[in-house]
Protein backbone atom coordinates (compact mmCIF):
# COMPACT_ATOMS: atom_id res chain seq x y z
CA UNK A 1 0.00 0.00 0.00
CA UNK A 2 1.35 3.49 -0.48
CA UNK A 3 1.48 6.07 1.97
CA UNK A 4 0.91 9.04 -0.12
CA UNK A 5 -1.63 10.57 -1.52
CA UNK A 6 -2.98 13.73 -3.07
CA UNK A 7 -6.23 14.13 -0.76
CA UNK A 8 -6.58 17.56 0.17
CA UNK A 9 -10.01 17.01 2.41
CA UNK A 10 -9.27 14.46 4.71
CA UNK A 11 -6.34 13.97 6.99
CA UNK A 12 -5.24 10.67 8.25
CA UNK A 13 -4.51 10.47 12.16
CA UNK A 14 -3.99 6.70 13.14
CA UNK A 15 -4.09 3.31 11.46
CA UNK A 16 -6.73 1.42 12.80
CA UNK A 17 -6.57 -2.21 11.27
CA UNK A 18 -4.97 -3.75 8.06
CA UNK A 19 -7.21 -5.85 5.88
CA UNK A 20 -6.48 -7.95 3.19
CA UNK A 21 -7.38 -5.08 0.16
CA UNK A 22 -6.80 -1.92 2.54
CA UNK A 23 -5.80 0.15 5.42
CA UNK A 24 -8.41 1.36 7.97
CA UNK A 25 -7.38 4.70 9.49
CA UNK A 26 -9.07 7.06 11.89
CA UNK A 27 -9.42 10.44 10.11
CA UNK A 28 -10.63 14.22 10.34
CA UNK A 29 -12.79 16.09 7.68
CA UNK A 30 -11.20 19.41 7.34
CA UNK A 31 -14.05 21.27 5.82
CA UNK A 32 -17.19 19.95 7.74
CA UNK A 33 -14.60 19.90 11.24
CA UNK A 34 -15.85 15.98 11.91
CA UNK A 35 -14.07 12.58 12.63
CA UNK A 36 -14.34 9.83 9.85
CA UNK A 37 -12.62 6.53 9.02
CA UNK A 38 -10.91 6.88 6.15
CA UNK A 39 -10.52 2.98 4.21
CA UNK A 40 -7.31 3.10 1.69
CA UNK A 41 -6.54 0.86 -1.00
CA UNK A 42 -4.38 0.87 -4.15
CA UNK A 43 -6.54 1.18 -7.13
CA UNK A 44 -6.09 -2.14 -9.51
CA UNK A 45 -6.84 -0.95 -13.18
CA UNK A 46 -7.39 -4.67 -13.58
CA UNK A 47 -10.37 -3.92 -11.97
CA UNK A 48 -12.29 -1.65 -14.67
CA UNK A 49 -12.63 2.07 -15.44
CA UNK A 50 -12.40 4.06 -11.96
CA UNK A 51 -15.96 5.73 -12.45
CA UNK A 52 -17.21 2.15 -13.09
CA UNK A 53 -15.26 1.03 -9.52
CA UNK A 54 -16.32 4.43 -8.03
CA UNK A 55 -20.31 3.34 -9.32
CA UNK A 56 -19.99 0.10 -7.52
CA UNK A 57 -19.19 1.54 -4.53
CA UNK A 58 -22.02 3.94 -4.74
CA UNK A 59 -24.47 1.46 -5.47
CA UNK A 60 -23.75 -0.64 -1.84
CA UNK A 61 -23.34 3.13 -0.03
CA UNK A 62 -27.09 3.58 -0.46
CA UNK A 63 -28.14 0.23 1.89
CA UNK A 64 -29.52 0.58 4.93
CA UNK A 65 -26.92 1.56 7.46
CA UNK A 66 -27.85 -1.50 10.73
CA UNK A 67 -26.38 -3.75 7.70
CA UNK A 68 -22.94 -1.60 6.28
CA UNK A 69 -20.44 1.14 7.33
CA UNK A 70 -21.96 3.79 5.76
CA UNK A 71 -20.04 5.30 3.29
CA UNK A 72 -20.20 9.47 3.43
CA UNK A 73 -17.29 10.23 0.18
CA UNK A 74 -15.24 8.87 -2.01
CA UNK A 75 -12.06 10.34 -3.73
CA UNK A 76 -9.45 9.03 -6.15
CA UNK A 77 -5.83 10.06 -6.98
CA UNK A 78 -3.34 8.57 -9.38
CA UNK A 79 -2.79 5.23 -7.48
CA UNK A 80 -5.27 5.00 -4.92
CA UNK A 81 -8.87 4.91 -3.74
CA UNK A 82 -10.05 6.47 -0.73
CA UNK A 83 -13.73 5.97 0.80
CA UNK A 84 -14.95 7.88 3.59
CA UNK A 85 -16.95 5.94 5.95
CA UNK A 86 -19.15 7.31 9.07
CA UNK A 87 -17.71 6.29 12.79
CA UNK A 88 -19.72 4.25 15.01
CA UNK A 89 -19.46 3.37 18.31
CA UNK A 90 -17.92 -0.23 18.91
CA UNK A 91 -14.91 -2.23 17.80
CA UNK A 92 -13.71 -4.74 15.79
CA UNK A 93 -14.69 -7.99 16.29
CA UNK A 94 -11.51 -9.24 15.38
CA UNK A 95 -9.62 -7.53 18.37
CA UNK A 96 -12.52 -9.64 20.69
CA UNK A 97 -12.06 -13.14 19.48
CA UNK A 98 -9.97 -14.61 22.11
CA UNK A 99 -11.41 -12.22 25.14
CA UNK A 100 -15.11 -11.82 24.72
CA UNK A 101 -18.02 -12.71 26.62
CA UNK A 102 -20.64 -14.03 24.19
CA UNK A 103 -22.26 -16.96 25.47
CA UNK A 104 -22.71 -20.09 22.96
CA UNK A 105 -27.15 -18.52 22.44
CA UNK A 106 -25.61 -15.12 21.84
CA UNK A 107 -22.71 -16.50 19.06
CA UNK A 108 -25.45 -18.10 17.62
CA UNK A 109 -27.57 -15.01 17.30
CA UNK A 110 -24.71 -13.46 15.96
CA UNK A 111 -24.69 -15.49 13.32
CA UNK A 112 -28.23 -15.48 12.65
CA UNK A 113 -28.27 -11.65 12.33
CA UNK A 114 -25.30 -11.88 10.08
CA UNK A 115 -26.72 -14.31 7.15
CA UNK A 116 -30.24 -12.31 7.11
CA UNK A 117 -27.91 -9.46 6.39
CA UNK A 118 -26.38 -11.46 3.61
CA UNK A 119 -29.44 -12.60 2.37
CA UNK A 120 -31.01 -8.79 2.22
CA UNK A 121 -27.97 -7.81 0.58
CA UNK A 122 -28.27 -10.40 -2.20
CA UNK A 123 -31.64 -8.76 -2.61
CA UNK A 124 -29.95 -5.14 -3.17
CA UNK A 125 -27.23 -6.54 -5.56
CA UNK A 126 -24.15 -6.89 -3.42
CA UNK A 127 -22.50 -10.05 -2.47
CA UNK A 128 -19.25 -11.93 -2.61
CA UNK A 129 -17.89 -9.45 0.31
CA UNK A 130 -15.63 -10.83 3.11
CA UNK A 131 -17.54 -12.68 6.30
CA UNK A 132 -14.34 -12.51 8.03
CA UNK A 133 -13.35 -11.10 11.93
CA UNK A 134 -11.38 -8.42 10.44
CA UNK A 135 -14.41 -6.72 8.48
CA UNK A 136 -16.91 -7.17 10.93
CA UNK A 137 -17.56 -4.17 13.12
CA UNK A 138 -19.68 -4.68 16.43
CA UNK A 139 -22.12 -1.87 17.41
CA UNK A 140 -24.48 -1.59 20.29
CA UNK A 141 -26.74 -4.94 20.96
CA UNK A 142 -23.97 -7.08 19.25
CA UNK A 143 -25.02 -5.36 16.06
CA UNK A 144 -22.73 -6.64 13.19
CA UNK A 145 -21.64 -4.23 10.32
CA UNK A 146 -19.94 -5.47 7.46
CA UNK A 147 -17.25 -2.92 6.49
CA UNK A 148 -15.63 -3.45 3.18
CA UNK A 149 -18.55 -4.56 1.29
CA UNK A 150 -17.63 -3.48 -1.94
CA UNK A 151 -14.77 -5.95 -2.74
CA UNK A 152 -15.42 -9.68 -3.83
CA UNK A 153 -12.51 -11.49 -1.86
CA UNK A 154 -11.86 -15.57 -1.68
CA UNK A 155 -14.79 -17.49 -1.78
CA UNK A 156 -14.21 -19.26 1.33
CA UNK A 157 -14.57 -15.78 3.50
CA UNK A 158 -17.81 -15.05 1.86
CA UNK A 159 -21.60 -16.40 2.62
CA UNK A 160 -22.18 -19.58 4.35
CA UNK A 161 -18.18 -20.88 4.66
CA UNK A 162 -17.47 -17.31 5.90
CA UNK A 163 -20.26 -17.92 8.68
CA UNK A 164 -19.14 -21.71 9.25
CA UNK A 165 -15.14 -20.39 10.15
CA UNK A 166 -16.88 -17.09 11.73
CA UNK A 167 -19.16 -19.13 13.74
CA UNK A 168 -15.66 -21.73 14.82
CA UNK A 169 -13.42 -18.46 15.90
CA UNK A 170 -15.97 -17.47 18.43
CA UNK A 171 -16.92 -20.77 20.19
CA UNK A 172 -13.04 -21.57 20.24
CA UNK A 173 -12.11 -18.15 20.73
CA UNK A 174 -9.07 -18.46 18.16
CA UNK A 175 -7.65 -16.86 14.97
CA UNK A 176 -6.69 -19.97 13.98
CA UNK A 177 -8.71 -22.06 11.46
CA UNK A 178 -8.00 -25.47 10.96
CA UNK A 179 -8.10 -26.50 7.11
CA UNK A 180 -9.10 -29.88 7.74
CA UNK A 181 -13.37 -29.89 8.33
CA UNK A 182 -13.09 -33.18 10.74
CA UNK A 183 -10.53 -31.39 12.51
CA UNK A 184 -12.57 -28.06 13.07
CA UNK A 185 -15.72 -30.42 13.94
CA UNK A 186 -13.81 -32.27 17.34
CA UNK A 187 -12.47 -29.53 18.71
CA UNK A 188 -15.25 -27.47 18.30
CA UNK A 189 -16.82 -30.03 20.00
CA UNK A 190 -14.49 -29.89 23.11
CA UNK A 191 -15.32 -26.16 22.54
CA UNK A 192 -19.03 -26.28 23.45
CA UNK A 193 -17.78 -27.51 26.92
CA UNK A 194 -20.63 -28.93 29.57
CA UNK A 195 -23.11 -28.98 26.77
CA UNK A 196 -24.59 -32.15 26.44
CA UNK A 197 -24.30 -34.37 23.23
CA UNK A 198 -27.99 -33.74 22.03
CA UNK A 199 -27.34 -30.15 22.00
CA UNK A 200 -23.19 -29.92 20.73
CA UNK A 201 -24.49 -32.62 17.69
CA UNK A 202 -27.27 -29.90 15.72
CA UNK A 203 -23.95 -26.96 16.22
CA UNK A 204 -21.59 -28.76 14.67
CA UNK A 205 -23.39 -30.40 12.12
CA UNK A 206 -24.42 -26.86 10.85
CA UNK A 207 -21.27 -25.50 11.20
CA UNK A 208 -19.84 -28.71 8.86
CA UNK A 209 -23.05 -27.91 6.39
CA UNK A 210 -21.79 -24.02 6.24
CA UNK A 211 -17.94 -24.78 5.36
CA UNK A 212 -18.98 -27.41 2.59
CA UNK A 213 -21.40 -25.45 1.59
CA UNK A 214 -23.42 -28.37 0.61
CA UNK A 215 -26.50 -26.80 0.98
CA UNK A 216 -28.53 -23.69 0.33
CA UNK A 217 -28.23 -20.28 2.39
CA UNK A 218 -31.94 -20.34 3.28
CA UNK A 219 -31.76 -23.86 4.29
CA UNK A 220 -28.78 -23.23 6.34
CA UNK A 221 -30.60 -20.03 8.02
CA UNK A 222 -34.20 -22.18 8.82
CA UNK A 223 -32.01 -25.01 10.47
CA UNK A 224 -30.26 -21.90 12.45
CA UNK A 225 -34.09 -20.78 13.40
CA UNK A 226 -34.41 -24.41 14.82
CA UNK A 227 -30.79 -24.84 16.78
CA UNK A 228 -32.39 -20.98 18.31
CA UNK A 229 -35.70 -22.53 18.93
CA UNK A 230 -34.51 -25.09 21.68
CA UNK A 231 -32.51 -22.62 23.79
CA UNK A 232 -34.84 -21.08 26.61
CA UNK A 233 -34.68 -17.49 25.56
CA UNK A 234 -35.92 -18.67 21.66
CA UNK A 235 -39.52 -16.93 22.20
CA UNK A 236 -37.91 -13.25 21.55
CA UNK A 237 -35.77 -15.10 18.47
CA UNK A 238 -39.58 -16.53 17.12
CA UNK A 239 -41.11 -13.69 17.52
CA UNK A 240 -38.20 -11.97 15.70
CA UNK A 241 -38.81 -14.59 12.80
CA UNK A 242 -42.82 -14.72 12.44
CA UNK A 243 -42.35 -10.87 12.22
CA UNK A 244 -40.19 -10.92 9.35
CA UNK A 245 -41.85 -13.67 7.77
CA UNK A 246 -39.25 -16.61 8.04
CA UNK A 247 -41.44 -18.73 9.79
CA UNK A 248 -45.02 -19.68 9.51
CA UNK A 249 -46.96 -18.68 13.24
CA UNK A 250 -47.68 -21.86 15.60
CA UNK A 251 -51.61 -22.11 15.46
CA UNK A 252 -52.76 -21.48 19.70
CA UNK A 253 -53.90 -24.96 20.08
CA UNK A 254 -50.48 -26.34 18.64
CA UNK A 255 -48.94 -24.25 20.59
CA UNK A 256 -50.52 -24.86 24.05
CA UNK A 257 -49.55 -28.77 23.24
CA UNK A 258 -46.03 -27.96 22.15
CA UNK A 259 -45.93 -25.82 25.71
CA UNK A 260 -46.85 -28.46 27.79
CA UNK A 261 -44.69 -31.02 26.14
CA UNK A 262 -41.57 -29.01 25.92
CA UNK A 263 -42.31 -28.30 29.22
CA UNK A 264 -42.61 -32.16 30.57
CA UNK A 265 -38.97 -32.51 28.45
CA UNK A 266 -37.39 -29.92 30.41
CA UNK A 267 -38.79 -31.20 33.81
CA UNK A 268 -37.37 -34.97 32.64
CA UNK A 269 -33.84 -33.30 31.21
CA UNK A 270 -33.91 -31.65 34.44
CA UNK A 271 -33.95 -35.44 36.14
CA UNK A 272 -31.61 -36.79 33.74
CA UNK A 273 -29.02 -34.25 33.37
CA UNK A 274 -26.85 -32.40 35.64
CA UNK A 275 -24.63 -30.57 32.56
CA UNK A 276 -25.75 -27.33 33.84
CA UNK A 277 -27.27 -27.04 36.77
CA UNK A 278 -26.68 -29.80 40.16
CA UNK A 279 -30.87 -29.67 40.94
CA UNK A 280 -32.40 -32.33 42.90
CA UNK A 281 -35.55 -32.88 42.33
CA UNK A 282 -37.70 -34.40 45.68
CA UNK A 283 -41.29 -36.06 45.10
CA UNK A 284 -43.55 -35.58 48.60
CA UNK A 285 -44.80 -38.76 49.96
CA UNK A 286 -48.72 -39.52 49.48
CA UNK A 287 -50.44 -38.42 52.26
CA UNK A 288 -53.16 -41.16 52.96
CA UNK A 289 -55.46 -38.73 54.44
CA UNK A 290 -55.28 -36.48 51.57
CA UNK A 291 -56.07 -39.58 49.09
CA UNK A 292 -59.10 -40.44 51.38
CA UNK A 293 -60.51 -36.84 50.63
CA UNK A 294 -59.71 -36.89 46.93
CA UNK A 295 -61.51 -40.19 46.83
CA UNK A 296 -64.65 -38.85 48.48
CA UNK A 297 -64.42 -35.96 45.69
CA UNK A 298 -64.01 -38.07 42.93
CA UNK A 299 -67.15 -40.26 43.88
CA UNK A 300 -69.14 -36.97 44.68
CA UNK A 301 -68.31 -36.03 40.64
CA UNK A 302 -69.45 -39.83 39.82
CA UNK A 303 -72.80 -39.54 40.89
CA UNK A 304 -73.06 -35.83 40.18
CA UNK A 305 -72.05 -37.00 36.50
CA UNK A 306 -74.71 -39.86 36.11
CA UNK A 307 -77.31 -37.22 37.48
CA UNK A 308 -76.95 -34.92 34.64
CA UNK A 309 -76.82 -37.73 32.47
CA UNK A 310 -80.62 -38.97 33.31
CA UNK A 311 -81.80 -35.22 32.99
CA UNK A 312 -80.15 -34.81 29.70
CA UNK A 313 -81.86 -38.08 28.43
CA UNK A 314 -85.27 -36.95 29.73
CA UNK A 315 -84.76 -33.20 28.37
CA UNK A 316 -84.03 -35.03 24.60
CA UNK A 317 -87.64 -37.40 24.97
CA UNK A 318 -89.58 -34.37 26.02
CA UNK A 319 -88.29 -32.72 22.53
CA UNK A 320 -89.22 -35.52 20.68
CA UNK A 321 -92.64 -36.20 21.78
CA UNK A 322 -93.27 -31.95 21.39
CA UNK A 323 -92.15 -32.15 17.42
CA UNK A 324 -94.32 -35.73 17.30
CA UNK A 325 -97.25 -33.40 18.17
CA UNK A 326 -96.37 -29.98 15.95
CA UNK A 327 -96.01 -32.50 13.12
CA UNK A 328 -99.51 -34.20 13.57
CA UNK A 329 -101.24 -31.05 14.29
CA UNK A 330 -99.82 -29.62 10.70
CA UNK A 331 -100.80 -32.87 9.01
CA UNK A 332 -104.36 -31.96 9.92
CA UNK A 333 -104.53 -28.44 9.12
CA UNK A 334 -103.36 -27.80 5.55
CA UNK A 335 -105.13 -24.99 4.84
CA UNK A 336 -104.49 -22.77 7.52
CA UNK A 337 -100.88 -22.66 6.82
CA UNK A 338 -101.55 -21.75 2.75
CA UNK A 339 -103.98 -19.23 3.46
CA UNK A 340 -101.74 -17.61 5.79
CA UNK A 341 -100.49 -13.90 3.80
CA UNK A 342 -96.90 -12.56 4.19
CA UNK A 343 -96.55 -8.77 4.44
CA UNK A 344 -92.79 -7.90 3.53
CA UNK A 345 -91.97 -4.73 5.50
CA UNK A 346 -90.58 -2.04 3.11
CA UNK A 347 -86.51 -2.44 3.33
CA UNK A 348 -85.48 0.37 6.03
CA UNK A 349 -82.41 2.20 3.88
CA UNK A 350 -79.82 2.58 5.83
CA UNK A 351 -78.54 6.53 5.80
CA UNK A 352 -75.12 6.75 3.85
CA UNK A 353 -73.07 8.17 7.01
CA UNK A 354 -70.56 11.06 5.77
CA UNK A 355 -66.76 10.67 6.83
CA UNK A 356 -64.90 13.58 8.18
CA UNK A 357 -61.35 14.16 7.32
CA UNK A 358 -59.55 15.85 9.84
CA UNK A 359 -57.23 19.04 9.32
CA UNK A 360 -54.02 17.45 9.71
CA UNK A 361 -52.03 19.64 11.86
CA UNK A 362 -49.21 22.11 10.58
CA UNK A 363 -45.89 20.71 10.48
CA UNK A 364 -43.00 22.68 11.46
CA UNK A 365 -40.10 22.69 8.72
CA UNK A 366 -37.19 20.81 10.16
CA UNK A 367 -33.95 23.06 10.34
CA UNK A 368 -31.18 22.90 7.73
CA UNK A 369 -27.94 23.35 9.26
CA UNK A 370 -24.93 24.92 6.78
CA UNK A 371 -23.02 21.99 6.40
CA UNK A 372 -25.90 20.09 5.08
CA UNK A 373 -25.96 22.71 2.19
CA UNK A 374 -24.10 22.10 -1.04
CA UNK A 375 -24.16 24.48 -4.08
CA UNK A 376 -25.32 22.07 -7.13
CA UNK A 377 -22.73 21.72 -9.69
CA UNK A 378 -22.60 22.77 -13.74
CA UNK A 379 -23.26 19.80 -15.52
CA UNK A 380 -23.49 21.56 -19.02
CA UNK A 381 -21.42 19.76 -22.26
CA UNK A 382 -20.17 17.19 -19.70
CA UNK A 383 -20.00 13.79 -20.50
CA UNK A 384 -22.66 11.15 -18.39
CA UNK A 385 -20.16 9.44 -16.29
CA UNK A 386 -18.20 12.31 -14.90
CA UNK A 387 -21.91 14.32 -14.06
CA UNK A 388 -22.29 11.41 -12.06
CA UNK A 389 -19.37 11.08 -10.29
CA UNK A 390 -19.70 15.05 -9.89
CA UNK A 391 -22.83 14.61 -8.29
CA UNK A 392 -22.13 11.95 -6.07
CA UNK A 393 -18.95 13.66 -4.84
CA UNK A 394 -20.92 16.44 -3.71
CA UNK A 395 -23.75 14.38 -1.99
CA UNK A 396 -26.47 14.65 -4.53
CA UNK A 397 -28.37 12.09 -5.95
CA UNK A 398 -29.29 12.33 -9.43
CA UNK A 399 -31.44 10.55 -12.29
CA UNK A 400 -30.70 11.26 -16.04
CA UNK A 401 -33.15 11.27 -19.66
CA UNK A 402 -31.77 11.02 -22.92
CA UNK A 403 -33.51 12.70 -25.89
CA UNK A 404 -32.86 12.97 -29.42
CA UNK A 405 -29.45 15.11 -30.22
CA UNK A 406 -27.22 14.12 -32.37
CA UNK A 407 -24.84 17.67 -31.74
CA UNK A 408 -24.89 16.41 -27.94
CA UNK A 409 -24.89 13.03 -27.69
CA UNK A 410 -23.51 11.30 -24.87
CA UNK A 411 -23.18 14.85 -23.22
CA UNK A 412 -25.45 16.98 -20.21
CA UNK A 413 -27.84 19.37 -22.19
CA UNK A 414 -29.83 21.02 -19.05
CA UNK A 415 -30.14 20.49 -15.86
CA UNK A 416 -32.87 20.59 -12.70
CA UNK A 417 -32.20 22.51 -10.12
CA UNK A 418 -30.09 24.97 -11.80
CA UNK A 419 -26.36 25.18 -11.19
CA UNK A 420 -24.92 27.29 -8.87
CA UNK A 421 -28.21 27.02 -6.64
CA UNK A 422 -27.90 26.02 -2.91
CA UNK A 423 -29.46 23.09 -1.58
CA UNK A 424 -29.36 20.17 1.03
CA UNK A 425 -27.71 17.63 0.82
CA UNK A 426 -29.22 14.23 -0.68
CA UNK A 427 -31.10 16.19 -2.90
CA UNK A 428 -32.12 14.88 -6.25
CA UNK A 429 -30.64 16.51 -9.54
CA UNK A 430 -32.60 15.46 -12.61
CA UNK A 431 -30.54 16.03 -15.90
CA UNK A 432 -30.96 15.25 -19.74
CA UNK A 433 -28.15 13.68 -21.92
CA UNK A 434 -28.66 13.93 -25.88
CA UNK A 435 -28.21 10.58 -27.64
Amino acid sequence: MMDTHTYKRYNKEEQLQKQSLGILYKGHDSILNRDVMLYITEFDENEGPRLEVMQSIKDGSQLPEDRFMHVWDIELDSHSIMIVLKPELGYFLEQELETHSLTVYEILILIRRLGQNILEAAKDGISGFSVHANNIWMQGDNQPIIINYWSNEDSQRSEAPGLGRLLYQLVAKTHIIPVDVNAMGLLMTDALGKMTDDEKDPIVRWMRFALLNSKSFTQLLKGLDQILLTYPDHEDIERTLIEKKLIAPVPPVQASVEKVENKAQSTQQQIQSHSFQDTIIIRPKPDQHQHKVDSEDTEVVKRSGNKKKWILAGFIILVLLIGEMLTVHLLRKPDQTSNQTVVEKPAVQNPTPQLTTPTPAPVAPKPVKDEDIVVVPNLKDMPLKEAEALLLANNLRYAFFMEANEASAGKVMRQDPPANEKVEKGTEITFYVGK
